[in-house]
């Protein structure tokens, strides 16, 4: 089969969202498109019956409403027997934040929503288990994260703080009265809350600020034996301390209470940029921007509530939206599997688990505390793919259609039946790309794929309906054949440059 007359044709150049918009509601049709394209966006890949759940939904508003209750609600998974202790052997630590890492994955394949905002935080407060050590603060930090991932987000900003993998990886642990450390008190302005500069321009925080938000983090230490923080009241500066213009004996928590009340429209357009960079498109739509942190002000910084809002949009829904950002390496391995049909094996996760690390994304192990490039930077948006990535990306993407590797044999036969009429090969390669790719093939293209794949072979001087006769006998007397056949046709849709694309 020569499908390079395929691969090379013109592909279309997407807007990104840039055209003023808001959070006015999504009134247009509920379709599989739509639901698929909600399901990509707050799971790792669509899986079929997601689709079909946001469908019975009935509207954007009820299927977005449902998947945030299925977050919020969600069991947190059993954590590894060795959660309460740590240990001084670095080996074992690394088998330990191995075995943590497959228990990541194999949540993201089943949990939804509520694993996509984990990685979301995770990104967001970035710590690394490279430098914390022990793995069990890493068990402790993601429960953390999970438990929070759906609701205020003030909670999340008091307690990451006190987190030992937080602690130890701002050296925050080390900050105390006489002896100041900045690191934590400068990301927690920085990164975590508000940014450098407010939504008018305007520096959100001085130096100085720093410094005495410095002073205010002081006394927190790391029970490492207990897995643990702990305050000590004589590590802390007691003194008056003059943060944003207010003076007081401000302590951790204190500092928390000041960022939003004396900042709190610089956070709410901070973590309305960083919600709609992750869910929508990392080029910011300053109208949808403005009216998401105004939802996030209204609601005492509800990030579900804002959620809502966002979900059940129209521009969430808008062309210019879907299929306009780049599937991060945990959106392409785990969503793979899951549009598949299949249940990752520990072989399988082992091997997404060192693939993540060639790909960019090692999860509990970012690059820096400013996450990754490839989630919200409008600069570094498309870090996830380069020359050296491509190959790797579509060579697993191969490996699971083909059953090479660590990747069991798959049968291709269940998920065509799930998704189109199978016994109709132009039919099927439509609702499978539809199924697939977050950008649609046009008829003519799903077309000449079927004839180059399915269809392989069958002599140009037949007919349509000769050829869909063709694929019918090949499915009734050589499932095998049929099979293989349709392994070449997801092998040639996961193989377009569309599949990278959610």
């Amino acid at each position: 089969m020569d499908r390079r007359a395929f691969f090379a044709r013109p592909t279309v150049a997407h807007r990104h969202a840039a055209r003023r918009a808001d959070l006015a509601p999504y009134a247009g049709p509920w379709t599989a498109a739509q639901a698929t394209h909600l399901v990509r966006r707050t799971h790792f890949g669509a899986a079929r019956p997601d689709v079909v759940g946001a469908i019975v939904a009935g509207s954007a508003s009820a299927a977005a409403g449902a998947i945030l209750d299925a977050a919020a609600s969600r069991p947190l998974p059993d954590e590894p027997g060795w959660a309460g202790s740590t240990t001084s052997n670095g080996g074992d630590n690394i088998q330990r934040l191995y075995q943590w890492q497959r228990a990541w994955y194999a949540e993201m394949a089943v949990g939804g929503l509520r694993e996509k905002l984990a990685l979301l935080w995770h990104d967001h407060f970035a710590t690394a288990q490279s430098v914390y050590t022990h793995a069990a603060f890493a068990v402790d930090y993601l429960t953390f994260l999970r438990e929070h991932a759906v609701g205020p987000f003030r909670p999340l900003l008091e307690g990451i703080g006190k987190r030992p993998a937080m602690l130890r990886f701002l050296d925050n642990d080390q900050n105390e009265a006489g002896n100041l450390n900045e690191n934590y008190a400068r990301e927690i302005l920085e990164l975590f809350s508000m940014g450098i500069t407010g939504p008018g321009g305007g520096a959100n925080y001085t130096q100085q600020d720093v410094v005495e938000a410095a002073r205010a983090l002081t006394g927190w230490t790391v029970d490492e034996s207990r897995v643990r923080s702990r305050f000590e009241a004589g590590r802390h500066d007691a003194g008056a301390k003059t943060i944003f213009g207010q003076t007081g004996n401000w302590d951790h928590d204190d500092l928390v209470d000041l960022i939003f009340q004396q900042r709190g429209t610089a956070v709410s357009h901070f973590v309305a940029g960083k919600l709609y960079a992750w869910f929508v498109h990392p080029v910011p739509n300053a109208g949808v921007v403005d009216a998401l942190a105004a939802v996030l002000r209204q609601t005492g910084f509800d990030t579900g509530a804002a959620l809502q809002a966002l979900l059940s949009s129209a521009h969430f829904y808008d062309a210019s939206v879907v299929g306009a950002r780049l599937k991060s390496p945990m959106e392409l391995l785990v969503g793979l599997g899951r549009e598949l049909g299949t249940t990752p094996s520990q072989a399988v996760l082992e091997t997404f688990r060192t693939a993540s690390e060639s790909l960019g994304q090692e999860v509990l192990n970012p690059p820096s505390v400013e996450g990754w490039p490839g989630t919200d930077d409008p600069l570094e948006y498309r870090a996830w793919v380069t020359t050296g990535t491509i190959p790797e990306r579509r060579g697993l993407a191969d490996a699971a259609v083909f059953g090479d590797g660590a990747f069991p044999d798959y049968d291709p036969l269940p998920l065509a039946e799930q998704i189109s009429d199978r016994f109709d090969p132009y039919r099927l390669t439509r609702d499978l790309a539809a199924h697939l790719l977050a950008v649609p093939l046009s008829e003519a293209d799903a077309d000449l794929l079927a004839e180059q794949t399915v269809l392989d072979g069958v002599p140009t001087s037949y007919t349509r309906d000769e050829r869909r006769g063709f694929w019918v006998e090949i499915l009734v007397s050589s499932e095998p054949a049929a099979r293989d056949r349709l392994r070449q046709l997801l092998s040639a849709l996961v193989n377009l440059p569309e599949y990278q694309l959610v």
